[in-house]
């Protein structure tokens, strides 16, 4: 599987098998030394977090979602990145995205939505359902952004890593 079918279908929240995701990724530029990474970055077609955050993953409802060991090697295929990370497959999907209260949504050719890169606090609204079930999900056809309920942006947030999620709230809207 190829890096954009795997991050196609990582944003449509299906669930994968570890086959699907690479076992190892290698730095790009030969003179450059890759230092320990953030607890979240995106590399390999997809997400991938430290092992702090998959700990603090793990103690939240994730329902389909898994993580799979990656391991991150400099330019020259041998040296190993500082760290032990985890592709993040976020295997749910909740239709709770409000495109009619997301004035700043763009609708793409193909009928996919995207959020313009610096989102607000409340710029994303979703609906009351997003309170229930996994505590992780995408909502398609909106790409490139996935959801987290609050207790575990709370939890990551204690664990000094919301700074790299860049979390922002999302409005509750009742149905009209």
């Amino acid at each position: 599987m190829g890096i954009s079918q795997l991050a196609e279908l990582n944003q449509a929240g299906e669930p994968m098998s570890a086959e699907h995701f690479p076992k190892e990724i290698f730095a790009q530029y030969p003179d450059k030394k890759e230092k320990k990474q953030a607890d979240l970055i995106l590399a390999a077609g997809g997400v991938v977090v430290s092992a702090a955050c998959a700990d603090v993953l793990r103690q939240f409802d994730l329902g389909h979602s898994s993580l799979y060991p990656i391991r991150l090697f400099q330019h020259d295929r041998k040296t190993p990145v500082e760290g032990e990370y985890f592709c993040l497959n976020i295997g749910e999907r909740k239709d709770t995205f409000l495109p009619e209260h997301a004035p700043r949504v763009k609708v793409l050719g193909n009928g996919r939505l995207k959020m313009p890169p610096s989102l607000n606090d409340d710029d994303v609204a979703v609906s009351p359902a997003a309170l229930e079930g996994p505590d992780l999900w995408v909502s398609p056809p909106l790409i490139r952004i996935f959801f987290l309920s609050d207790r575990l942006t709370q939890a990551l947030r204690a664990a000094k890593m919301g700074r790299v999620f860049g979390f922002r709230t999302c409005r509750i809207v009742e149905a009209d």
